[in-house]
This record gives C-alpha cells, structure tokens and sequence, in this order.
C-alpha cells in the first residue's frame, strides 16, 4: 500500500511540474495578441462590389 502512495504522490508532483511548466511557456509565447494592434473595429475604406460578368443566353 505504501508503494501506491508514493507513486500517486510522485505522478502528482510530476503533472504539477507539467503544468506549471506548460503555463510559463504559454506566457512567454507570442500565443497573445500584439499590443500595438487596435482592437476596434475594422474600417472598410474600399468598395465591396465585384464586377459580375454578364452570361449570354442563347
């Protein structure tokens, strides 16, 4: 029994670790938005129409 222990303690210090790990890597990535980029709303300045060309009808 007090195999089962120690090794459920040691999984758990090691997933721990992991995590902890994991969350400083996440942090030091680039994995956020950049801040100099606004964050409002995008401004179309150019037209949205697309020329359709006309089909011939026999």
């Amino acid at each position: 029994m007090r195999n089962v222990s120690i090794a459920a303690f040691a999984l758990t210090a090691a997933l721990v670790a992991l995590q902890l790990v994991g969350l400083t890597m996440l942090e030091r990535s680039h994995a956020y938005a950049n801040p100099s980029v606004p964050l409002g709303p995008a401004l179309c300045t150019e037209s949205a129409e697309v020329p359709v060309p006309q089909i011939p009808y026999d």
